[in-house]
Protein backbone atom coordinates (compact mmCIF):
# COMPACT_ATOMS: atom_id res chain seq x y z
CA UNK A 1 0.00 0.00 0.00
CA UNK A 2 1.01 3.21 -0.74
CA UNK A 3 1.56 6.02 1.52
CA UNK A 4 0.40 9.25 0.75
CA UNK A 5 1.95 12.36 2.57
CA UNK A 6 -1.29 14.58 3.83
CA UNK A 7 1.23 17.75 3.20
CA UNK A 8 2.05 17.32 -0.28
CA UNK A 9 -1.36 16.19 -0.78
CA UNK A 10 -2.51 19.43 0.28
CA UNK A 11 0.68 21.57 -0.43
CA UNK A 12 1.92 20.05 -3.69
CA UNK A 13 -0.95 17.07 -5.37
CA UNK A 14 0.61 15.48 -8.48
CA UNK A 15 -1.97 17.78 -10.52
CA UNK A 16 -0.37 20.79 -9.70
CA UNK A 17 2.81 19.93 -10.34
CA UNK A 18 2.38 18.67 -13.87
CA UNK A 19 3.06 21.65 -15.90
CA UNK A 20 5.91 20.88 -19.00
CA UNK A 21 7.74 23.47 -17.55
CA UNK A 22 7.35 22.60 -14.01
CA UNK A 23 5.27 25.76 -13.24
CA UNK A 24 2.76 25.73 -10.54
CA UNK A 25 -0.32 27.45 -11.07
CA UNK A 26 -0.32 29.78 -8.27
CA UNK A 27 3.18 31.08 -9.19
CA UNK A 28 1.03 32.72 -11.94
CA UNK A 29 -2.08 33.59 -11.27
CA UNK A 30 -1.25 34.82 -7.56
CA UNK A 31 -0.72 38.75 -9.43
CA UNK A 32 -4.14 38.16 -11.30
CA UNK A 33 -7.58 39.41 -10.14
CA UNK A 34 -10.02 36.25 -8.78
CA UNK A 35 -12.13 35.91 -11.78
CA UNK A 36 -9.02 35.54 -13.90
CA UNK A 37 -7.00 33.98 -11.78
CA UNK A 38 -9.43 31.18 -11.40
CA UNK A 39 -10.45 30.88 -14.98
CA UNK A 40 -6.41 30.45 -15.47
CA UNK A 41 -6.43 27.68 -12.66
CA UNK A 42 -9.07 26.04 -14.10
CA UNK A 43 -7.72 25.63 -17.66
CA UNK A 44 -4.48 24.66 -15.93
CA UNK A 45 -5.81 21.84 -14.42
CA UNK A 46 -7.91 20.59 -17.05
CA UNK A 47 -7.91 17.24 -17.70
CA UNK A 48 -5.28 16.36 -14.84
CA UNK A 49 -7.76 16.00 -11.91
CA UNK A 50 -9.42 12.75 -11.33
CA UNK A 51 -13.04 12.24 -9.39
CA UNK A 52 -14.90 9.40 -8.88
CA UNK A 53 -17.61 8.58 -10.86
CA UNK A 54 -16.64 11.04 -13.44
CA UNK A 55 -14.75 9.66 -16.61
CA UNK A 56 -11.44 11.91 -17.66
CA UNK A 57 -13.23 13.74 -20.77
CA UNK A 58 -16.44 14.34 -18.32
CA UNK A 59 -13.92 15.97 -15.73
CA UNK A 60 -11.96 17.91 -18.34
CA UNK A 61 -15.25 19.51 -19.86
CA UNK A 62 -16.09 20.32 -16.20
CA UNK A 63 -13.38 21.86 -15.90
CA UNK A 64 -13.53 23.87 -18.69
CA UNK A 65 -16.87 25.16 -17.82
CA UNK A 66 -15.81 26.21 -14.84
CA UNK A 67 -13.43 28.46 -16.78
CA UNK A 68 -16.05 29.77 -18.83
CA UNK A 69 -18.45 30.67 -15.66
CA UNK A 70 -14.88 32.51 -14.09
CA UNK A 71 -14.90 34.49 -17.30
CA UNK A 72 -18.53 35.58 -17.90
CA UNK A 73 -18.42 36.89 -14.27
CA UNK A 74 -15.37 39.12 -15.17
CA UNK A 75 -17.19 40.18 -18.08
CA UNK A 76 -19.87 41.35 -15.86
CA UNK A 77 -18.35 42.80 -13.17
CA UNK A 78 -15.41 44.69 -14.66
CA UNK A 79 -14.97 47.43 -17.25
CA UNK A 80 -12.09 49.09 -15.93
CA UNK A 81 -8.75 48.70 -17.36
CA UNK A 82 -5.33 50.79 -17.87
CA UNK A 83 -3.52 49.94 -21.22
CA UNK A 84 0.09 48.71 -21.35
CA UNK A 85 2.33 48.82 -24.24
CA UNK A 86 3.75 45.44 -23.79
CA UNK A 87 1.96 43.05 -21.71
CA UNK A 88 4.08 39.81 -22.49
CA UNK A 89 7.10 41.87 -21.27
CA UNK A 90 4.88 42.72 -18.31
CA UNK A 91 3.57 39.16 -17.27
CA UNK A 92 7.07 38.06 -17.68
CA UNK A 93 8.12 41.16 -14.79
CA UNK A 94 5.37 40.27 -12.40
CA UNK A 95 5.80 36.80 -12.86
CA UNK A 96 8.85 35.47 -13.73
CA UNK A 97 7.53 33.59 -16.64
CA UNK A 98 7.06 34.40 -20.77
CA UNK A 99 3.93 33.54 -21.82
CA UNK A 100 5.16 30.90 -24.10
CA UNK A 101 6.57 29.08 -21.06
CA UNK A 102 3.26 29.69 -19.09
CA UNK A 103 1.60 27.87 -22.52
CA UNK A 104 3.69 25.35 -23.22
CA UNK A 105 2.47 21.37 -23.28
CA UNK A 106 -1.09 22.41 -23.63
CA UNK A 107 -3.81 21.62 -26.50
CA UNK A 108 -3.89 24.66 -28.88
CA UNK A 109 -6.88 25.81 -28.22
CA UNK A 110 -6.37 25.94 -24.45
CA UNK A 111 -2.89 27.48 -24.92
CA UNK A 112 -4.36 30.70 -26.96
CA UNK A 113 -7.32 30.51 -24.49
CA UNK A 114 -5.10 31.04 -21.45
CA UNK A 115 -2.43 33.26 -23.24
CA UNK A 116 -5.78 35.91 -23.65
CA UNK A 117 -6.73 35.21 -20.54
CA UNK A 118 -2.91 35.96 -19.40
CA UNK A 119 -3.28 39.40 -20.88
CA UNK A 120 -6.57 40.35 -19.00
CA UNK A 121 -6.81 41.37 -15.35
CA UNK A 122 -2.78 41.99 -13.95
CA UNK A 123 -2.87 43.45 -10.69
CA UNK A 124 0.59 45.02 -9.83
CA UNK A 125 0.65 47.89 -7.36
CA UNK A 126 -3.26 47.68 -6.73
CA UNK A 127 -3.71 48.44 -10.40
CA UNK A 128 -5.90 46.57 -12.92
CA UNK A 129 -4.14 46.32 -16.25
CA UNK A 130 -5.49 44.72 -19.51
CA UNK A 131 -4.38 45.27 -22.93
CA UNK A 132 -6.29 47.31 -25.15
CA UNK A 133 -9.88 45.24 -26.41
CA UNK A 134 -10.16 43.62 -23.06
CA UNK A 135 -14.06 42.05 -23.79
CA UNK A 136 -12.12 40.81 -27.37
CA UNK A 137 -9.46 38.88 -25.32
CA UNK A 138 -12.16 37.62 -23.31
CA UNK A 139 -14.48 36.68 -25.95
CA UNK A 140 -11.23 34.90 -27.86
CA UNK A 141 -10.87 32.79 -24.65
CA UNK A 142 -14.36 31.93 -24.39
CA UNK A 143 -14.52 30.63 -28.32
CA UNK A 144 -11.52 28.73 -27.62
CA UNK A 145 -12.46 26.57 -24.62
CA UNK A 146 -15.90 25.84 -25.92
CA UNK A 147 -13.98 24.83 -29.13
CA UNK A 148 -12.05 22.11 -26.57
CA UNK A 149 -15.37 20.94 -24.96
CA UNK A 150 -16.54 20.14 -28.77
CA UNK A 151 -13.42 18.24 -29.33
CA UNK A 152 -14.03 16.33 -26.02
CA UNK A 153 -17.52 16.02 -26.79
CA UNK A 154 -17.33 14.34 -30.12
CA UNK A 155 -14.30 11.90 -28.31
CA UNK A 156 -16.69 10.79 -25.83
CA UNK A 157 -18.99 9.80 -28.01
Amino acid sequence: MKIINEKEQVNHPSHYCQHPAGIECIDVIRNYVCDIANALKYLWRAGLKEEMGKDDIEKEIEDLRKALWYIADYSVNNSIGVECANMEMYIHMCTGYTCDQITNGYNKSIAVAIHALLHVGLIHRGGVYTVNGWKNALSNAEFLINKRIDELKSKHL
